[in-house]
């Protein structure tokens, strides 16, 4: 947090304006350190600057233009210069190591793996917030970055690559960045350069010996996916495009780049999913900050005009199936404890925190869009990055672009950004009559407190065809509507296509793993055929963000316990009540094969209520190796692996509860 702290000091006016910034750093990945030269010319004189530091590191000199020592103080990550009298150029010399480990209990919501910067032959990955050079309190208006490393290591920052050559066995490359933004990270490694221009924009991919196969696919992508976020926002922000291999399985989007993990890129689909929702971070995110007072829409946008919107436009069905999915995984993993308003999203640090901040957001940006249209949506979009590029944003500066160009008054959504959970809403006392040649449907939309307004979608469905209406819900109890129809109707239902944020009933959700991430009352249990070890199926259920649940014996568990708590279950139980009634059990698959494991997610029903998750490993290699993916599957409620890869996925319809009524013929 210490350079968001630099940076709002500066923004007080505190700090020095800052000309230009050149940073020099050599690479040793044997030894895991650099050593470095900056040389920083500030706009205007002033008595002292602060730069930003790892703790870490040591500062071996700071001198003016004319060679002259200038007095300095470095204490916990700040170097303060004493610049009274002197001219206003400043170089540091300093050295510093770096060696994170990547952490061997990562979870889905560690995107960092636990890694800040390191330094070594498999890689190098230096963050902005490990402070790896030192940082001014403002941004310059115009960086450099020269990097040496041993011959074959290549290295990629923000920016223009100026030069790229490697003599006397040594690699160096120059960038330079015409409107620096935010804090540099730098990555280095083995890659083999490949190279191309789209649109007068630089394209590059540094991938490893491995995967440097995989250049065209994600350099063909990079050239689809740049021209389409063009049309939609306006001009790309920087000066190339490059896709970069890291040694850690991240996911990460940079200003000019994005850092994708080896075993990440070799996955087939991420050309057309990760891919894309970093490139939209290009325009949002990293050309267009975020102002974190009303908190981060940075995520939920980009999850919306990616990850949603590519979906929207190869068919309908799936935009839908793709926002009942955000609903359910919200009513999945949320709960009154753990909720909180859109503008307290600092950034996802379990899934809760994801559901809320990406999936809620990317809800109101689509809710915002249904309600002013497609061409102010997208008019206001392009707005924002007009008049904010390269400075920060908030959701009061993106409301007020879409209020701008719809001419509609968007206060009423302040109203989703401000307060926690959503409207729960279901149909009630509804009648089916003959009103003269057609007929009357009759109800209410009955809503639980904390009370919302919104208008919500029904859809009335006969053999005549489906008719949908939008109906004003108030902040109250009750609601009542009314529907017609000229053939007699089958079905009405309530919000059929998901165009409404809301909390999802029980019976409106399916049985997923998921289910099992936000239970807050989950119990492990060890049957006597468990084929996992103790601390396997810790580990298993740690990373379903469970770590804390008890575990018991099966022979331990009574029936009060079994009923207050959601299970999971290792081995198939001797009690065969445990599983709910009516449900499908799994066959032999994990009980036979000793490279399998099944994981299915079953729904209890009254009156016990909850879910029952059975973990069946063939073995406890098979454990290891399969139940780690198992988190990642999180909208699946039944899941096989063998071969060293997914064999099966599959979710079981939910009722639909509340949400739908069924008419019977008359």
């Amino acid at each position: 947090m210490l350079f968001q702290l630099l940076f709002a000091l500066g923004a007080q006016g505190a700090a020095p304006q800052v000309a230009s910034q050149e940073i020099r750093v050599a690479l040793d990945p044997a030894r895991h350190e650099l050593r470095g030269a900056t040389t920083v010319i500030f706009a205007g004189v002033a008595k002292q600057a602060r730069l930003g530091l790892a703790p870490a590191a040591r500062v071996e000199s700071v001198q003016d233009a004319g060679g002259e020592k200038v007095p300095w103080r470095f204490d916990s990550g700040s170097l303060t210069l004493d610049l009274a009298g002197r001219a206003a150029t400043v170089t540091v010399s300093w050295r510093a190591s770096f060696h994170d480990e990547v952490s061997r209990n990562q979870t889905a919501e560690d995107p960092s793996y636990g890694v800040n910067a390191s330094i070594g032959e498999e890689g190098t990955f230096l963050g902005g917030g490990a402070l790896w050079y030192p940082v001014p309190e403002q941004v310059p208006q115009s960086r450099t970055v020269k990097v040496e490393a041993p011959a074959g290591i290549e290295a990629v920052t923000f920016g223009a690559r100026l030069s790229r050559e490697t003599s006397g066995g040594v690699t160096r490359s120059v960038w330079r960045e015409a409107r620096p933004v935010g804090i540099l990270s730098l990555c280095a490694g083995p890659y083999l350069v490949e190279e191309r221009e789209v649109a007068g924009i630089k394209l590059y991919s540094y991938l490893s010996r491995d995967n440097a196969a995989l250049a065209p696919r994600y350099l063909d992508a990079v050239a689809r996916y740049l021209p389409m976020y063009q049309e939609l926002f306006g001009p790309y922000p920087f000066e190339k495009y490059a896709v970069v291999e890291n040694f850690f399985p991240t996911g990460y989007g940079f200003p000019s780049f994005t850092l994708l993990g080896g075993s990440v890129i070799r996955l087939p689909f991420i050309a057309d999913t990760s891919l894309p929702h970093e490139i939209a971070h290009s325009w949002w995110g990293n050309g267009v900050d975020v102002d974190a007072s009303e908190g981060n829409w940075c995520e939920g946008l980009v999850t919306y005009l990616a990850d949603y919107l590519l979906k929207e436009r190869r068919s309908e069905a799936e935009g839908s199936d793709y926002r009942r999915q955000l609903l359910i995984d919200y009513a999945s993993l949320v709960t009154p404890q753990n909720d909180f308003p859109l503008t307290s999203f600092a950034s996802r640090s379990d899934p809760a925190s994801r559901a809320i901040g990406y999936g809620k957001g990317a809800m109101v940006f689509h809710m915002i869009r249904r309600h002013i249209g497609d061409e102010a949506f997208f008019a206001g979009l392009r707005q924002v990055a007009r008049e904010r590029m390269y400075r920060d944003a908030s959701w009061s500066d993106l409301l007020r672009a879409f209020s701008e160009r719809s001419g509609a008054d968007l206060s009423v959504f302040r109203t989703w950004l401000t307060r926690p959970g959503g409207p729960r809403l279901a149909l009630a006392d509804v009648t089916l009559r003959r009103d003269g040649k057609g007929w009357r449907v009759n109800g209410v939309v009955r809503q639980s407190a904390p009370f919302f307004a919104v208008d919500l979608p029904l859809r009335l469905e006969s053999a005549g065809g489906a008719t949908t209406e939008v109906v004003r819900v108030a902040a109250r109890e009750e609601t009542p509507f009314t529907l017609t129809s000229t053939t007699a109707p089958g079905r009405l239902l309530l919000d059929p296509a998901a165009d409404l944020f809301r909390i999802l009933a029980k019976d409106e959700i399916p049985a997923t793993v998921n289910s099992v991430k936000g239970s807050t009352r989950l119990m492990g249990v060890v049957a006597r055929d468990c084929r996992a070890r103790p601390e396997t199926f810790r580990a298993f259920l740690a990373s379903l963000s469970q770590g804390t649940a008890p575990i018991v014996g099966e022979a331990a568990l009574t029936p009060t316990e079994a009923a207050r708590h959601d299970l999971v279950i290792c081995g198939m139980p001797a009690d065969r009540s445990l599983i709910p009634a009516g449900a499908e059990l799994p066959g032999t698959a994990g009980e036979g094969d000793a490279d399998s494991l099944l994981f299915q997610v079953l729904m209890r029903h009254v009156p016990e209520t909850g879910a029952v998750a059975l973990f069946l490993p063939g073995s406890e290699r098979a454990a290891l190796q399969y139940a780690p993916k198992v988190t990642h599957y999180g909208k699946y409620g039944s899941l096989y692996f063998a071969g060293g890869v997914n064999r099966r996925k599959g979710t079981a319809a939910a009722a639909g509860g509340g949400a739908v009524v069924r008419f019977q013929a008359k």
